[in-house]
């Protein structure tokens, strides 16, 4: 099982927290492993909340009928606490990591969503809401090819898009400043060179490109050939 770091920065601003039915005994807090995965919170300081798949090991601690969810292992400051197992994001369920961060990314600045989770047998529903986080830092080294510009950022992995040149192909499919590519065919991007490099490599064939939007979500673009 592999855990990592979600992919995209989640910032979050708590509204309320109402408890919805109950489905089982209480049960004593699980031992945690030190390998953990992310996503950040305002609550109204910045929290950053540790998670975890949840093993059959940890479902049988938390008294849990299956050993589906994200257990959170470590939280400050906020109606989230330690222990607690996110099942599902707006009504759909989250049954691991990777299933949080498609759920999450699919939150816009600013919209309300819901987070059920499994507390101490109980199923417990908490009002959020998402901010907007704060633009990447941009540093100086810019590179442009095929009619896309782009820069290296400080604080996170990608490169920002600054400029399209329009009429060109990653224009017509919808490419735009601001955006952040991730990867190019699967490679991750870190630099402006990088993504030269991987550019340089496809020699004019098609590209797909992981982007992230200015509003968090990730949409996977197909950059065809220029003609």
């Amino acid at each position: 099982m592999v855990y990592r770091r979600l992919r995209i920065p989640v910032w979050l601003i708590v509204a309320a927290l109402f408890v919805t039915f109950v489905i089982g005994t209480t049960a004593g807090p699980a031992v945690m492993p030190d390998i953990q995965s992310s996503f950040r919170i305002v609550t109204p300081n910045v929290s950053e909340v540790m998670t975890r798949d949840v093993t059959p090991e940890i479902a049988r601690n938390l008294g849990m009928s299956q050993a589906e969810g994200v257990v959170i292992t470590d939280v400050m400051c906020s109606p989230l606490r330690p222990g607690d197992v996110i099942l599902s994001i707006n009504g759909n369920p989250v049954r691991c990591q990777n299933e949080l961060d498609a759920q999450l990314a699919q939150v816009s600045g600013g919209e309300t969503f819901l987070v059920e989770v499994y507390r101490d047998g109980r199923i417990e529903t908490v009002i959020l809401q998402r901010a907007t986080p704060p633009p990447p830092a941009i540093l100086e080294d810019t590179e442009q090819i095929r009619g896309i510009r782009v820069a290296s950022l400080s604080n996170q992995n990608g490169v920002i898009v600054t400029d399209v040149q329009i009429g060109t192909p990653a224009s017509d499919v919808g490419l735009l400043a601001g955006d952040i590519i991730l990867d190019v065919d699967a490679h991750p991007v870190r630099t402006a060179g990088e993504f030269l490099e991987f550019m340089r490599q496809l020699n004019n064939r098609q590209a797909t490109f992981s982007v992230q939007h200015t509003n968090g979500r990730v949409d996977v673009f197909v950059i065809p050939p220029l003609s």
